[in-house]
């Protein structure tokens, strides 16, 4: 999603901006929910490995470094199961997950905040705030051609209107 676009508001789209508003929200939140799902299965995983290790550790100390009539202490066990290379690749994907899911949050925060301003915006617009003295204004000139593109775009992507144009123009 080109995001920093889909937040974006023109004065002269207000209404395309209030009809977006709602799937641009659901679109964040699901993939809001899939980082935080995928956050959530690494948490386990990186729990699962802890434990594997831990068990490990404790089963065989001389693997780790230990030696015989070592005291094995649990400081000992934490740290050599925080080194394990399984265990630190788990953590450094749980830091991108957690990453993953602030920005979501981020993007679903920026919709709350777009739909603030667009509450804003339509109520300036009620009180004409917008409303142009002369048609000879920037704004003016820039709905106008809003508009003109929009009805282009619509009349090319429909192939009944094509076909009324060429029948127009093939009667000429």
């Amino acid at each position: 999603m080109a995001f920093k676009d889909d937040v974006t508001l023109d004065v002269t789209n207000l209404d395309q901006a209030a009809l977006s508003q709602p799937s641009l929200y659901l679109e964040s939140g699901e993939l809001w929910a899939k980082a935080v799902l995928q956050r959530d299965r690494l948490k386990e995983r990186l729990s699962a490995k802890k434990a594997e290790v831990d068990e490990d550790v404790r089963n065989d100390p001389e693997k780790y470094g230990g030696y015989s009539g070592m005291k094995v202490t649990e400081t000992w066990i934490a740290n050599k199961i925080l080194q394990h290379e399984e265990v630190i690749a788990l953590v450094d994907e749980l830091n991108k997950a957690q990453y993953d899911v602030n920005m979501m949050a981020v993007a679903k925060e920026s919709l709350d905040h777009r739909l603030k301003a667009l509450n804003i915006l339509s109520e300036l617009y009620k009180g004409n705030y917008f409303s142009a003295s002369t048609r000879s204004t920037e704004m003016y000139k820039k709905a106008v051609e809003n508009t003109e593109e929009a009805q282009r775009k619509t009349i090319e992507a429909s192939p009944r209107m094509q076909k009324l144009i060429k029948r127009r123009a093939s009667n000429v």
